[in-house]
Order: structure tokens, then sequence, then C-alpha cells
């Protein structure tokens, strides 16, 4: 069975063909890109560079109400702030990112109880899905989610890092 060429106006077979080629590669990489596991991030700027958290790790943004200083806190330590009847850890993260950070505008606060702790951002980006990777957990990985390049911070080693072993269980 022989089937009938394609015919397009001004085209020549080639052209034919590598049109036909460039649309099997895109279907074929929609396909896997569907059948790759994914997690979804909340994606925030610090310092001028995108990252992102979990979502699952988030309970909630807010903008940053008055903050209340700590002597002798942690250095990341912002201080406390007043969020929904609760008291909550304001921490900096930039420090551990290196990057800079004038007056941050928003917080997310995590999923984290004792004690609660917040991360103050510059802004909040939105959400987007990335690859779900199966390697060891690092603070912050490059990835690439919804056509955007953010570095993805591992919740649980940040707050290793920003809050003493001895404080972490309130």
């Amino acid at each position: 069975m022989s089937a009938r060429p394609i015919v397009a106006e001004g085209m020549d077979a080639d052209a034919v063909a590598a049109v036909l080629r460039a649309r099997q590669q895109a279907v074929a990489a929609e396909r896997t890109l569907r059948d790759t596991p994914t997690e979804t991030l909340l994606a925030f700027a610090l310092g001028g560079v995108a990252h992102g958290l979990p979502i699952a790790q988030v309970r909630a943004v807010a903008m940053v109400p008055k903050v209340t200083r700590v002597p002798h806190g942690p250095a990341a330590l912002l201080g406390l702030v007043a969020w929904r009847g609760a008291v909550v850890n304001l921490f900096d993260p930039a420090g551990l990112l290196a990057r800079e950070v004038d007056t941050p505008a928003a917080m997310i606060v995590l999923r984290h109880d004792a004690p609660r702790i917040a991360l103050a951002v510059d802004a909040l980006l939105g959400v987007i899905d990335a690859p779900l990777h199966d390697t060891a957990p690092t603070l912050s990985r490059l990835v690439e989610g919804d056509g955007e390049r953010l570095t993805r911070i591992d919740p649980a080693l940040l707050i290793e890092l920003l809050l003493p072993a001895r404080l972490q269980e309130g």
C-alpha cells in the first residue's frame, strides 16, 4: 500500500518532511513531560533571583507585619511577628543563599509548628510545576518548570541551617 504524497503549497518534499519531523519531536516531548513526575513549587524572588519551595511545605503567604527584634537571637532571625494569633519566627534566608535583600515585602509561613517559622522574601512570583528528581537533598538545586528556571530550596535543610538544633523543637 502506498501513501499519497503530502502536498503543501510552496514546499518541496524535503521541507514537508522537516515540518513533520519537528511536529513528531514536539509531540514526543509533550508525552515525555506528561509521563515525568512533577512537584508544585511556590516561586519567590530573593535578591533578584527566582527560588521555589515545595508547595506542600508552605502553610501560607502574607505581607510582612511589624517585626519585633529578639536580642541575642540567631544571626538569620529578623525577629518575631504576630500572624493569625500566633507568634512566628521570621528568618532571612538571603545570607544562606548568597543573596542581598534590602526590605522584605512578603513572608512565606512554613509547615513547621515547633517553633513556627516564616521566611522573608522580596516578592511572591506564583506557582509552577517542575520535574521531581530522586536525588539526595541539597539546600538548593537549579530546576526548570513551566518554562521558568529557578533554584529549588529544600525547606528541611534550610530550617536546619537557620535555626540551631536545640531550638528546632520549640
